[in-house]
């Protein structure tokens, strides 16, 4: 069955801290404002040409799905799954991108197949947008899988900037909650590794996936380069 994923990157950032809960360590940390050093490409998927990888992140479901399991044995959860966050950034505009993910669609890479699925127009033609201004219809975004869907792999391109400009209290709130005191960290923070395995505090490290999405949104806002995200997961054996 098709995995329904968020729709663009602004999304992926809102809900990282559960969709991404399962990846924790594996990055390397790095301050924000230092320039990153390209990584290493782990996938075989196609990035946008002349792109550049800044962050991989390994992401693996065991451990979190786990703790949901023992905190409700009846709890029906997917196989587990592992594979990797890779972020890329690159000097191409968004209707650049956008045209490469219309081919990527059309020509999906060898033994994958489009599955994405992107909301409708509002009845004026418009896109629909969410409260803070976030495009929800996923024009930036799309996903593919394997022929047994043993492999999924999501592709989320965005300009930093505009995210920034339109997502601007979350990453405030984001701030805050990193520079609070342990004493008012510390009751969410236990609730959610009793719940995923994982503190918000470990979830937003530049570590795990979620932190890692977030200090590179962070670092491009000031420039002019687009952020590709790319997910490739696998079932795992």
């Amino acid at each position: 069955m098709t995995r329904s994923w968020p729709t663009t990157l602004g999304a992926a950032l809102l809900a990282g801290a559960l969709l991404c809960a399962c990846g924790h360590g594996g990055g390397e940390h790095r301050n924000a404002s230092e320039a990153p050093r390209p990584a290493k490409n782990p996938s075989d998927f196609p990035l946008y040409p002349r792109s550049e990888v800044v962050n991989v992140v390994p992401v693996d479901s065991k451990q979190m799905f786990a703790v949901i399991h023992a905190n409700d044995p009846t709890a029906h959860l997917p196989d587990n799954y592992h594979g990797h966050v890779i972020i890329a950034e690159t000097g191409a505009t968004m209707p650049q991108l956008r045209s490469w993910l219309t081919t990527l669609q059309s020509s999906p890479p060898h033994g994958l197949h489009d599955t994405t699925t992107h909301g409708t127009r509002s009845s004026h033609g418009s896109r629909s947008r969410n409260g803070n201004g976030v495009d929800i219809n996923g024009d930036d975004t799309v996903q593919f899988e394997n022929a047994d869907a043993s492999r999924w792999v999501y592709v989320f391109t965005a300009d930093p900037r505009q995210i920034y400009r339109e997502m601007g209290p979350v990453f405030t709130l984001i701030d805050g909650y990193a520079a609070a005191p342990d004493i008012l960290r510390g009751p969410i923070d236990d609730a959610a590794k009793k719940q995923t395995g994982y503190t918000v505090t470990q979830m937003l490290d530049a570590k795990s996936p979620a932190g890692a999405v977030i200090a590179e949104l962070k670092r491009l806002q000031s420039t002019d380069r687009r952020a590709i995200l790319l997910i490739d997961e696998a079932k795992a054996k």
